[in-house]
């Protein structure tokens, strides 16, 4: 039986159940190992199983075919195909790191098939840190860091008539939200998302600056977007039209993933972008986000609160949304996010959770993205504050019951300023 007559058989049923994702994406497999979506012709221990169940093919076979489902790659269906890990790799902390889910909330994240053991070979990509972060470590105090002035003081401004707990964004009410811009073979993608923290820098999430193997290429940083079918964006409010001015597609000088993250233990899912051009804080569709630079902010209890989320991620009919969108999502004690996950992955203190509500989560696409909880900033305004980067999830979003998890933005406040300054 040939891998071709695999694809046909299962092609109908894939197209009709599956998810709907694209090659490379992260994913989770069976028992909540992390996978890729992969071509089924290539995922060799599927192969090997319908090989071995003969034809016709069983139905319990079927129905595993359909829950790995993640879509196709022109007519050859994709499958969540598990990816190699390690599960005795030490952490610098002496402890074990078990095999965990993939990011990306379940959709867009770009991981290479196989993930590699090393960062994709971008010349962007320098590390300029070597230190590996301590799990367990807390919020370090940055008051005094020489580079603590960079970050900007008028940020995250919130607006007054901002509806919490609504979905869809006004024109200029984030923009801090950048968009990645990257070349596959099936030509231009815009996957993950990312904030503006400086007129120069950018924040995201390590796994969509790294390990993208040979599928996707980093190609740029997309400024002042907000709906991706138009440009430039309108809203008219109360009669009068309102635009914004054109989006500015951006190059990227330098890419800083934290060398502390790999695809096998998804921790340390933090990256800085430079930008080859600055950022216009004049306009209104570019403005900085703030960071919890305070250490009120840093050692803020957020267990229980409303915290928001934003992106261009996919909604409740599996496509990706044209305009930004937000949702409110509440903040998961780590203990229960472990629990939820039945042990695995870890959930470390420099990591948090939020989520876990029926129908609202951040999702493929809004990888890198921003989790945002008003603070007092060092001027005593209210800000938007962003607490945490969207690193992964549940491969289906919005499960009841398994919170997303988020790099805690708090926890590398001193890796952030550290390179913000090079």
């Amino acid at each position: 039986m040939t891998c071709r007559w695999i694809v046909c058989v299962t092609l109908l049923t894939l197209l009709l159940l599956g998810d709907c994702l694209f090659a490379g994406d992260g994913c989770i497999a069976e028992e909540d190992r992390p996978g890729a979506c992969t071509l089924l012709s290539e995922c060799q221990p599927l192969v090997v199983e319908i090989q071995r169940a003969g034809a016709p093919m069983p139905s319990h076979v079927r129905r595993k075919l359909q829950a790995l489902a993640c879509g196709f790659q022109y007519d050859e269906p994709l499958v969540c195909c598990s990816t190699p890990f390690t599960n005795n790799e030490p952490d610098p902390g002496g402890d074990t790191i078990p095999p965990s889910p993939t990011h990306g909330m379940g959709v867009v994240t770009p991981w290479s098939t196989e993930p590699s053991t090393r960062p994709s070979e971008n010349p962007n990509n320098h590390r300029h840190t070597p230190a590996i972060s301590n799990p367990h470590g807390g919020p370090p105090d940055v008051q005094n860091h020489r580079n603590l002035r960079m970050l900007p003081t008028n940020c995250g401004v919130v607006e007054s008539d901002r509806i919490w707990g609504g979905n869809r964004t006004r024109l200029f009410e984030m923009p801090w939200m950048v968009l990645i811009s990257y070349d596959s073979p099936r030509g231009p993608k815009l996957s993950c998302g990312g904030t503006l923290i400086t007129e120069r820098y950018v924040l995201t999430a390590a796994h969509c600056v790294s390990f993208l193997g040979n599928r996707l290429t980093l190609k740029g940083v997309v400024l002042g977007e907000y709906d991706v079918r138009k440009d430039p964006d309108c809203e008219r409010v109360e009669g009068e039209l309102h635009c914004a001015p054109n989006i500015r597609n951006v190059s990227i000088e330098r890419v800083i993933s934290h060398p502390g993250y790999t695809p096998q233990t998804l921790f340390d899912d933090i990256a800085l972008i430079k930008l080859a051009e600055s950022a216009d804080f004049n306009l209104d569709s570019m403005k900085p986000l703030c960071l919890p630079s305070t250490p009120q902010l840093q050692k803020e209890a957020l267990e229980g609160v409303s915290a928001a989320v934003a992106g261009w991620g996919a909604t409740e009919d599996g496509l990706q949304s044209p305009v930004l969108l937000s949702v409110d999502l509440p903040v998961v004690g780590n203990k229960d996010c472990q629990d939820a996950y039945n042990g695995t992955p870890q959930i470390y203190e420099r990591q948090m959770c939020a989520g876990g509500v029926p129908e609202k989560d951040s999702c493929g696409g809004d990888s890198g993205g921003p989790l945002m909880y008003p603070g007092r900033i060092s001027s005593g305004t209210l800000r938007y504050v962003q607490r945490g980067i969207i690193s992964y999830g549940s491969k289906r979003c919005g499960l009841g019951g398994f919170p997303g998890v988020y790099t805690r933005v708090s926890h590398y406040m001193d890796w952030i300023l550290d390179n913000i300054g090079n």
